[in-house]
């Protein structure tokens, strides 16, 4: 026995060899060596010949012809590893369920593609199992269907024998695939008796090589004859050359042979090299993402559905992933993302968005679904997903919260294409540029198929194909803002729906999706933050002053305001608008206004101040920006000024309410003073009035009222407060001001 490599001239003068050797034998009429059904392999000739080693060319990227009548129904199966326990006849179930769907165009076969989950390579499958539903993929019920087996992994054991049995084997470039008795080290005459049954019945792969999978003793060897190459075992050798001519032979070893894929192909058993679904589409011709694993197929939706609102912080994203873990612990398998928020921190939406790109699709669809809005950096949330639902007026992209520069982009754009646009075998410049500033995105058709994709001229340039692409016009410049009309017709959304009943609809469910119940301290936080209840706030924090201004000490109004400022405050916090700098500048405001109030009065500088101060800190406590970048955020400054406007008007409508109902109430009258009616004062001189002494009739802080050698007069003090019913003394009268002070405090003095 002698092995030997092939090599390209070799082969060139193997070929050469066969044509002299063909023309020979019919000159001299040998035309019966010539055979129809090769007894070696199982094979006709034709499909012997077919079998010819073929340049590994990977399928051209983006070329795959668009979903219409003419392009095959595709349903694709997931077979999780390693086959045990009823697994044959689960995968056997969803199987026929796929059946109506595969079979619903008369005249054209359906493709099933069985992908093989096989983290751990699915060492461990029962030879039994592993044939029953390899019998069931080459019995007569399927014989409609095109059965293609997806193995993007490593595929160990007796896995092995229902690849075998699928009509194409598509693999990753450095996927193995055996060896087949990985269990067992030695295999018995009905293990071999299997795999040989299973070869002869499909025809696809030569009985002696899917023996040579599992057979430590097989002896395979690969023979060049002038009817092309076929695979026998070293013991039919010797009948073959006494039939035909044997050019070359190389021996398959060491047995129990692995091929991986690139091998394989070599071989001839594998019919794609494929590492991900997109380019599996594409090499068979199948249309996009028609490779999805339907859960609906494997025994129905069990779905969840979670809500994302508010600015995307930190503190929301990893409470958000926290769910999104939990579901998919669960077994959910229809994910949906409700989305309803206008970004907010793009390193925060990435990571996001990269943590959902990660989720099996085989085991988790995930569907974005936009009723409202989805813009900026939470347009990146949803391109993650696996589908995208919106309401035809919903907004995708464009401008929001986030005010993304140059840098970000470039860091958003580069970790997007590394990341989601990798792993979802997608083009990456029309996501991108729903974010990125400056980034022109054209339409590009392939030449040959006529599939549509968009690129920038970036990603173009970098393309191995970019010949084969027809740049057409321009779809727009960063950052795009699309509707859900105008998103669906760039393939960016699946489906269209007006209502939550809409998107049952379109999963065929007939119930309400589970939805993600938030814990009790994130239903206050989202109550707190909503716009009403901040505003409401503001209203009774403002009321809660003016009480304690207008009753003695610090009593229930001064209380009412801090309570009501620290919850606004703490509630912004938590939604992710507010920080120490907020709660700075609203202390700060305050202190000023009672610096005002009780140390320089009628000085106004630091009234004014404190007073725009105050307004500030609420502005920003509102807002996730400091000062408007883009369009949008100018419009969430004007509604957080005009909020604010609002509640100072709420503010002065209840305080004159109070001024006027309050102190006649009953029961209430002691809580806020009444002042007495002012008394007529004559255009005198006032200064006789010093050294006077007389009681202050309100609360001097520091003006006030008070009653002086028995006259009601308008009098203020200078720095201390005093309260009411305190004796006090005149002290000096400036410009018709009369100045006073404690009367203990001047005779102690």
């Amino acid at each position: 026995m002698r092995s030997i490599v092939s090599s390209r001239w070799k082969r060139r003068r193997a070929v050469m060899a066969a044509s002299i050797v063909l023309a020979l034998t019919a000159v001299a009429g040998a035309a019966d060596d010539a055979f129809d059904a090769d007894p070696f392999t199982g094979l006709d000739q034709p499909a012997a010949a077919a079998r010819q080693v073929e340049p590994a060319v990977e399928p051209p990227r983006g070329e795959r012809p668009p979903a219409d009548a003419a392009t095959p129904v595709v349903v694709t199966v997931s077979l999780p590893l390693p086959i045990t326990g009823s697994r044959d006849k689960q995968v056997e179930a969803a199987i026929q369920r796929s059946l109506p769907k595969l079979e619903s165009r008369p005249g054209r076969r359906g493709v099933l593609v069985l992908s093989f989950d096989a983290d751990d390579g699915g060492a461990g499958s029962d030879f039994g199992r592993s044939l029953a539903l390899a019998r069931f993929l080459v019995g007569p019920r399927l014989a409609g269907v095109k059965t293609v087996a997806y193995l993007p992994k490593t595929v160990r054991g007796h896995a092995v024998l229902v690849a075998l049995a699928c009509e194409e084997i598509v693999m990753a470039p450095d996927a193995v695939l055996g060896p087949a008795n990985a269990d067992e080290p030695m295999v018995d005459e009905t293990v071999r008796a299997g795999y040989r049954q299973i070869a002869d019945v499909r025809r696809a792969v030569p009985s002696a090589i899917a023996v040579a999978l599992v057979d430590p003793k097989a002896r395979t060897v690969r023979a060049v004859t002038g009817n092309g190459e076929v695979f026998v075992a070293e013991s039919d050798l010797a009948e073959l050359r006494r039939r035909q001519a044997v050019l070359e032979v190389e021996e398959l070893q060491p047995a129990p042979i692995a091929p991986t894929g690139r091998r394989g192909r070599s071989l001839g058993i594998v019919r794609l090299l494929a590492s991900t679904p997109a380019e599996v589409e594409r090499g068979l011709g199948l249309a996009a993402d028609s490779l999805k694993a339907d859960p609906l197929v494997a025994g129905g939706w069990k779905t969840r559905e979670i809500v994302i609102a508010g600015p995307l912080e930190a503190a929301s994203v990893s409470r958000l992933k926290s769910q999104i873990e939990r579901a998919v612990a669960d077994g959910v398998n229809l994910l949906c993302l409700r989305i309803e928020t206008a970004g907010g921190s793009p390193e925060r939406s990435l990571a996001l968005a990269e943590s959902i790109a990660a989720i099996d699709p085989s085991a988790v669809r995930t569907v974005a679904y936009v009723p409202k809005e989805a813009r900026a950096d939470a347009a990146l949330v949803a391109l993650a997903c696996d589908e995208i639902v919106m309401h035809p007026d919903a907004v995708l992209g464009g401008e929001g919260t986030a005010a993304i520069d140059e840098r970000a982009a470039e860091a958003i754009a580069a970790a997007w294409r590394e990341g989601v646009a990798a792993r979802k075998g997608r083009s990456w410049s029309l996501p991108v540029a729903m974010v990125k500033p400056g980034i022109v995105v054209r339409r590009a058709t392939a030449k040959h198929s006529g599939a549509i994709d968009y690129f920038s001229d970036e990603e173009l340039a970098g393309l191995d194909d970019r010949d084969s692409w027809q740049v057409g016009p321009q779809v727009g410049v960063g950052p795009i803002e699309v509707n859900g009309r105008t998103a669906e017709s760039l393939g960016l959304s699946t489906h269209l729906v007006e209502s939550p009943e809409g998107l049952l609809k379109v999963y065929g469910l007939e119930e309400p999706m589970e939805v993600v119940r938030p814990r009790w301290s994130d239903t206050l936080l989202e109550a707190l933050a909503s716009p009403g209840i901040a505003w409401l706030l503001l209203v009774i924090g403002g009321v809660g002053l003016y009480l304690e201004l207008h009753t003695p000490g610090v009593g229930l109004g001064g209380f009412i305001a801090m309570v009501a400022f620290i919850i606004y405050f703490w509630g912004q916090h938590l939604h992710g608008t507010s920080g120490w700098l907020e709660v700075m500048l609203f202390l700060a405001g305050l202190f000023c206004l009672a610096a005002e109030l009780f140390v320089l009065p009628g000085f106004g500088v630091l009234g004014l101040g404190g007073g725009v101060l105050v307004i500030a800190s609420i502005v920003l406590a509102s807002q996730s920006f400091v000062l408007p970048a883009n369009a949008y955020q100018i419009r969430q400054m004007q509604w957080s000024l005009g909020g604010i406007l609002a509640a100072v008007a709420s503010v002065v409508a209840v305080a004159a309410v109070l001024r006027r109902w309050l102190p006649s109430a009953p029961g209430l009258r002691h809580v806020a003073l009444e002042p007495p009616p002012p008394e007529p004062l004559l255009a005198e001189d006032l200064s006789g009035l010093v050294g006077l002494e007389g009681v202050a009739t309100t609360r001097l802080v520091p003006a006030g009222k008070a009653r002086i050698d028995g006259r009601l007069f308008d009098v203020t003090t200078e720095g201390r407060l005093i309260e009411p019913g305190r004796p006090v003394q005149v002290e000096a009268v400036r410009g018709g001001r009369i100045i006073v002070t404690e009367a203990g405090r001047v005779a102690g003095a």
